[in-house]
C-alpha cells in the first residue's frame, strides 16, 4: 500500500513539475509525447510513469543537464524511447517541412541558373586537328565502335 501511494505522489509530482508552457505548446507529431499512462501488467512494483519525453523538458535546472534528469528520479520503463537520446520529437507539421525543402531546392536551382547564365566563356579556343582529327595517324579503323580520332576541324 505504501508503494502505491508513493508512486501516485511521485507521478503527481512529475506532472506538476512540467511547465505550463509545455501544456500550451504545439502538439508534436510524434506519438511518444502524449503524457498518457499506459497500464502495463508486467511492470510490477516499478513506478508507471506518464509518456513524457525528456526532450520536451527545459534545458536548465536539472541535476544531470545532459539527460535532463534530477538525482534519484525514476527512469521511464521505455527510456530508450522517452530519453534525450531517442529519435527526435518534431513539433512542426509535414507541410512546413515540405515547404522548407521546396524553398531550399528553389534557392539552389535559382543560384545554379544564375551561375549558368552569367558564367563567362572560355578565353581560349579549343584545339582542333587536321585530316579528320588525325584518325589515320591514331590508328582508327572503319569498324571501330568508338572512333580513335581527336577533334576534327570544323
Amino acid at each position: 500500500m505504501a508503494l502505491r501511494t508513493s508512486t501516485r505522489l511521485f507521478n503527481a509530482r512529475l506532472t506538476a513539475q512540467r511547465p505550463a508552457l509545455m501544456a500550451a505548446s504545439i502538439r508534436s507529431q510524434s506519438t511518444l509525447d502524449t503524457g498518457e499512462v499506459i497500464e502495463d501488467p508486467q511492470i510490477g512494483d516499478y513506478p508507471n510513469l506518464p509518456r513524457w519525453s525528456t526532450q520536451s523538458r527545459g534545458p536548465f535546472g536539472w541535476w544531470d543537464p545532459q539527460d535532463k534528469r534530477n538525482f534519484g528520479e525514476a527512469v521511464h520503463e521505455e527510456d530508450e524511447l522517452m530519453g534525450v537520446w531517442a529519435p527526435d520529437l518534431h513539433t512542426y507539421s509535414p507541410y512546413k517541412a515540405l515547404a522548407q525543402l521546396g524553398f531550399v531546392a528553389a534557392a539552389i536551382g535559382g543560384f545554379s541558373y544564375l551561375v549558368y547564365k552569367t558564367y563567362p566563356e572560355s578565353p581560349a579556343t579549343r584545339r582542333t586537328y587536321p585530316y579528320d582529327g588525325l584518325k589515320a595517324e591514331l590508328g582508327s579503323r572503319e569498324y571501330d565502335v568508338r572512333s580513335r580520332g581527336a577533334r576534327a576541324e570544323e
